[in-house]
């Protein structure tokens, strides 16, 4: 894992060896200052300190290689203790340790030693090592953690321009006895800079290289090429809209036609290698560290004036209106619905929360989706993440393909999966096809489980309805309800009744009620309704798929049985059923549910039909004696046994439901 990490953070050990060889009145603070942030972010700080004491060694006298060897050892045990020892304080405390330490070894050499700084200097150096490290610890955050930052906070932009600063300063201008670095350094920072981040920051790197580059190698118009060159550049770019061989190509133009007609020393031996090294690299870089920035895209915010947005938006609150027309529909007549406005408008504000319920999504994941969708050809315009009422995540990202090409929703969901590191499905209301125009693709965290269903419904006469009526779906994102509801009697009669009930129930619960709410709702209704001559069971299972925790309401339903392996569990009921009273109580419980769990739910005429003195005992014996693990089969079987033991007669109608829980793939 070390060596992963360090091969990952191979740029902070580079940046170590030349930052090491920044000298400032005969000190290294920043040499200093550098390494304590690599040990407050702690990211290599071992292959940092033996960069630093390569680059500083090349450079100092033995004595003063040992004081600095021991300044790093000391910062290093300081931080790492305060680290173990989880003080609060954070990133300054570390900076501030470091200053000290280095202040003390500072003057510890001065008074035992007999050698080294002036007290004075000592201090000087401890403030910059404390300042340093505080901007350098920043600037590595950011570069590793979060580099969208720098197109939209000036701190972050201001510490990663700093620490470029130190490293360009730190710069040999030539090694190998040839090789140009410090100009070629410069040139390709500026043209990387100026592509990817745009005019602002790409402008303020370039005017602070090119004065740099003017001190280190003496010759002054490096900053006024460098600032002329970017403005002409960036001006063509704007005017053109080319891509990155383009862009390369227009600033290697721009900076020869300079050299012919402005700075010969732009062309010169020198310069000619630097402009060709800086290219070279630019151009070999991996294209999703290319992907241009655009402020827009920086944050997590999402665009209300979107056309798609609105649609979607506009598309559920269509959903909610439906829903409260079909309850009206549901609960018509000249009776008390139970429905106050106050319950309306807790609904409506549950369901603006919902979309207000934004939650950060990672700057680096989002930098990477976006570098990733851009590599296909697609330009993002916003990207955000939610928690829907289920306290589940939701990712909409809007974008839209360039050139004409198309992209597939699944294919921006792999994306944004595995950038995320969150399983993802593709929501209903997504689009399938993203095109030239701007499309929003809905995804939501796909749930651990799923459910397999089976059901028969049986008449207890031949030809005639059944008085049992039931529900299997998706009521919610990531929730499977299931519902059995035995009006009273047989046939259409009962079947209105309980038809009532379910359809209630469902549309209640699918509008965002409670289901203890939708429960006493409806319950009041069909009371009020009914006048207690006739009522209705409830079975009701709502299961959450992602985390397999279920509730089990019941009103004067039938025993609900869970299958787990060999081991069966009973669920009984003794509350009265729907439309009896109002106020009637609805018992519920709760249950863990785990892989190939099966949980059989049935209806009175199931049991009732079993000619033996302990109907629960028999359907037990049912259930361990089979020995298959799918819910058809086994439904099947049970259907069976029933009928061949009454001799293919029930003695009312009978409703049975096996749901089988199965990870999901």
């Amino acid at each position: 894992m070390y060596i992963k990490n360090s091969l990952r953070d191979i740029w902070i050990v580079i940046a170590a060896f030349f930052i090491s060889r920044c000298q400032v009145f005969d000190i290294y603070p920043f040499a200093v200052g550098f390494f304590s942030a690599s040990c407050i972010t702690n990211r290599s700080y071992i292959l940092t300190f033996i960069a630093i004491m390569a680059g500083t060694g090349l450079r100092m006298s033995v004595v003063e290689l040992v004081r600095y060897g021991l300044m790093l050892l000391a910062i290093g045990v300081a931080t790492s203790v305060k680290n173990r020892m989880e003080y609060n304080g954070g990133a300054m405390l570390l900076a501030f340790i470091s200053g000290l330490m280095a202040s003390t070894v500072d003057v510890g050499f001065y008074f035992i030693a007999r050698g080294g700084i002036s007290p004075l200097l000592c201090a000087f150096e401890g403030m910059l090592v404390f300042s340093s490290a505080m901007i350098y610890s920043h600037a590595i955050h950011i570069v590793t953690e979060d580099y969208m930052k720098v197109a939209t906070e000036n701190d972050a932009a201001i510490s990663v321009i700093l620490l470029a600063a130190s490293v360009l300063y730190g710069m040999p201008l030539e090694i190998g006895g040839g090789i140009v670095l410090a100009l070629a350094f410069g040139i390709f920072s500026a043209l990387f800079s100026i592509y990817k981040f745009g005019f602002g920051l790409g402008m303020a790197w370039t005017v602070i290289s090119g004065a740099m580059l003017s001190y280190m190698t003496g010759h002054n118009m490096y900053i006024v090429d460098f600032m002329l060159m970017a403005l002409s550049c960036y001006a063509l770019q704007c005017l053109i809209h080319g891509g990155r061989y383009l862009f390369t190509l227009i600033y290697v133009a721009v900076y020869f036609g300079f050299g012919l007609g402005f700075d010969e020393g732009l062309i010169d031996e020198t310069g000619i290698k630097a402009v060709l090294s800086a290219v070279f690299i630019f151009l070999l870089l991996p294209s999703h560290m290319l992907v241009q920035i655009d402020s827009r895209m920086a944050g997590n915010e999402l665009a209300s004036e979107s056309s798609e947005w609105g649609r979607l938006v506009i598309g559920r609150l269509n959903n909610l209106a439906s829903a409260f027309k079909r309850i009206e529909y549901t609960l018509s007549g000249n009776v008390n619905t139970g429905i106050g406005l106050n319950d309306v408008g807790e609904l409506i504000e549950g369901f603006t929360n919902q979309l207000e319920r934004e939650v950060p999504l990672k700057k680096t994941a989002t930098a990477k989706i976006i570098d990733s969708l851009a590599i296909k050809g697609a330009g993002v315009k916003n990207l955000v993440m939610l928690k829907n009422r289920a306290d589940r995540y939701e990712i909409y990202v809007t974008l839209r393909m360039n050139r004409g090409r198309l992209m597939t929703a699944e294919a921006v969901r792999q994306i944004v999966e595995r950038e995320t590191g969150l399983s993802l499905v593709l929501k209903d209301e997504s689009r399938t096809i993203v095109s030239r125009n701007y499309n929003i693709i809905c995804m939501q965290e796909k749930p651990e489980f799923k459910c397999v269903t089976a059901v028969r419904r049986m008449s207890r006469y031949a030809g005639e309805i059944s008085g049992d009526n039931f529900y299997i779906g998706s009521i919610m994102e990531g929730y499977e309800l299931i519902m059995i509801s035995d009006g009273m009697g047989n046939g259409k009669p009962a079947a209105v009744e309980s038809s009532v009930l379910i359809d209630a129930l469902e549309e209640l619960i699918a509008a965002g009620f409670e289901q203890d709410m939708s429960i006493k709702l409806v319950n009041s209704y069909l009371s009020d309704k009914n006048r207690g001559e006739h009522f209705s069971t409830l079975d009701m299972l709502l299961i959450d798929l992602h985390t397999g925790y279920g509730k089990i309401y019941k009103q004067g339903a039938a025993t609900t049985f869970i299958r787990r392996g060999s081991w069966l569990e009973l669920i009984k009921s003794t509350s009265l059923p729907v439309g009896v009273i109002d106020g009637a109580v609805c018992e519920h419980c709760s249950k863990k549910f785990y892989n190939d769990d099966m949980i059989i739910m049935v209806s009175d005429g199931i049991l009732e039909s079993m000619i033996v003195e302990n109907k629960e005992d028999y359907m037990r014996e049912l259930l361990e004696d089979f020995d298959g693990d799918e819910p058809e089969e086994l439904v099947e079987y049970i259907a069976d046994c029933i009928r061949s033991q009454g001799g293919n007669r029930l003695k009312d109608d009978a409703t049975i439901i096996a749901c089988k829980l199965i990870k999901s793939c």
